[in-house]
């Protein structure tokens, strides 16, 4: 069989495989789930996750093949505990706000229906907050902008490189630059494109197990618990047993 062939084949499976790991899509599809995305609005963020996801790798694969595959696995293993550790951080901040959120609006929720029937709904209670998914950047209680949470997930998973693009580069630059682009070509659309496909999959069956109103009403708590618990699962591992490392 063709070299080229074989090659592309291997991109294409390895880069189908290794985003079936929970970091590449369930922290986005628990976002996407607490703040009522769309499919579309799945698609799009996870795209531009992908993009810088897949970015970061090809800049370390780059490292290996100019200077060296050690340290850029090195480099590699670095950025996946950061991306781990963020990920719990961001996990438990979500979590704790989002009871707040909920500990403020069981206080505020008799007075606001009151006022509602007086007055109509005000789109100032707390309830309301943090609830847009038009843009990355919204706005707070205090009127002053900030970065919204599905901003901070796709720049957290974006930035945990895939460590199987590092052999696969080795392996193409025996048979030049064009075998190599040519790699790096197939396993970013493969990769991107499995990202995309999975995340809104995940989305459709995070919302069908999450649809009873009693779980409903605590999805944000939930999606920071869940994200959290992946961060475990990237960075515990390695913790636990050193020699682990993660494909």
């Amino acid at each position: 069989m063709d070299t080229s062939l074989v090659l592309t084949i291997t991109a294409a499976s390895v880069a189908v495989l290794h985003t079936l790991i929970p970091d590449h899509e369930i922290p986005l599809a628990m976002i996407g789930r607490a703040q009522n995305w769309t499919i579309k609005r799945m698609a799009g963020v996870t795209l531009i996750a992908g993009i810088i996801h897949i970015s970061v790798s090809m800049v370390i694969g780059l490292i290996a093949l100019a200077v060296s595959s050690i340290l850029a696995q090195q480099l590699a293993m670095t950025a996946h505990r950061i991306s781990g550790i963020f990920l719990i951080a961001f996990g438990l901040v979500y979590s704790v706000l989002a009871l707040r959120r909920e500990h403020a609006h069981g206080h505020s929720h008799p007075n606001s229906r009151t006022q509602e029937n007086e007055q109509g709904p005000d789109l100032n209670l707390p309830d309301h907050e943090h609830r847009s998914i038009g843009s990355n950047v919204e706005r707070d209680s205090e009127g002053k902008y900030v970065i919204s949470g599905s901003a901070w997930i796709v720049a957290i998973v974006g930035i945990a490189p895939c460590f199987t693009l590092i052999p696969l580069l080795i392996d193409a630059m025996w048979f030049g630059t064009t075998t190599i682009l040519w790699v790096m070509f197939v396993y970013a659309v493969f990769t991107i494109g499995s990202m995309v496909v999975l995340t809104s999959i995940a989305l459709k069956t995070i919302t069908f197990l999450t649809r009873l109103e009693k779980v409903e009403r605590h999805i944000e708590v939930l999606a920071g618990m869940v994200i959290l618990a992946v961060g475990l699962y990237v960075v515990l591992p390695d913790l636990l047993f050193p020699a682990h490392r993660h494909i």
